[in-house]
């Protein structure tokens, strides 16, 4: 059990990520291997080839959209925790700090390059069905209050997919002549060391539950950014993180 005394602010070396993984090699694993496959899919050779920043429009109108939901559902996750999991507080308020102008930095970005005329184009955007459901996804957690799977799930398997997202935008927006500190947010190991606020005492068939959550949360987010360059798509993962081979319906 995460105890008010574990459940604080640390600092964490570099030397300590590998333990702490390795400590949790039941779900990082798994979770790299999930990882690894949707880093092969087409977005991340989208985002590769992509020879102006104007490319990247369609994909930010969606990431800002993504951006200004994410601090609310933190704000809610914060806003219901119980009183005898308050300790748990300064971590919940600390994925909300990490969060909170993120939208901002995006737009400004947006305005800087003239990818947008101003904040009514941005309103006036509806979101689509994919980015919607990761939202919900999010929402559906906080409303649960299960901690162990919000840490999992968006602590964890979000913020990877985060950082894979931006450790590849941030190099390609250099190149391009377009970077900006929205994208160079992400130090490489946030995502690791939530794992230590697990519970301690997790069973077998209560990883199992927690680990099918992380890999739904990815599946939504390959689906999710698939969706910002036109490609419908919903890799779907076993406990082992290995994609699962489905048979396809064919419309034509």
């Amino acid at each position: 059990m995460v105890t008010e005394s574990v459940a604080s602010y640390r600092q964490f070396s570099g030397s300590l990520l590998p333990e702490i993984a390795d400590r949790h090699a039941w779900i990082d694993e798994p979770v790299t291997r999930a990882c690894e496959y949707f880093h092969s899919m087409p977005f991340f050779g989208f985002i590769r080839k992509m020879e102006s920043h104007r490319e990247f429009k369609p994909i930010a109108m969606e990431l800002y959209h993504y951006a200004v939901a994410f601090p609310k559902v933190m704000g809610l996750m914060l806003g219901l925790v119980s009183y005898s999991e308050s300790y748990m507080t300064p971590i919940y308020a600390e994925q909300i700090y990490g969060q909170r102008a993120n939208h901002r930095l995006l737009f400004d970005w947006m305005i800087k390059t003239r990818l947008v005329s101003g904040a009514e184009e941005l309103n006036r955007y509806i979101p689509g069905v994919e980015t919607n459901a990761c939202i919900n996804f999010a929402y559906q957690l906080a409303i649960e209050q299960d901690r162990d799977k919000w840490l999992a799930a968006v602590g964890f398997g979000f913020e990877r997919c985060n950082r894979d997202l931006f450790s590849m935008v941030a190099p390609k927006m250099y190149e391009l002549g377009a970077d900006h500190t929205c994208f160079d947010k992400y130090d490489g190991v946030a995502d690791v060391k939530v794992l230590d606020y697990l519970n301690d005492n997790l069973d077998s068939r209560r990883r199992k539950i927690i680990l099918s959550k992380v890999l739904e949360g990815i599946t939504l987010w390959a689906a999710m950014l698939h969706s910002w360059i036109g490609i419908a798509t919903m890799p779907m993962f076993d406990l082992d993180g290995r994609v699962i081979r489905r048979a396809s319906l064919d419309c034509h």
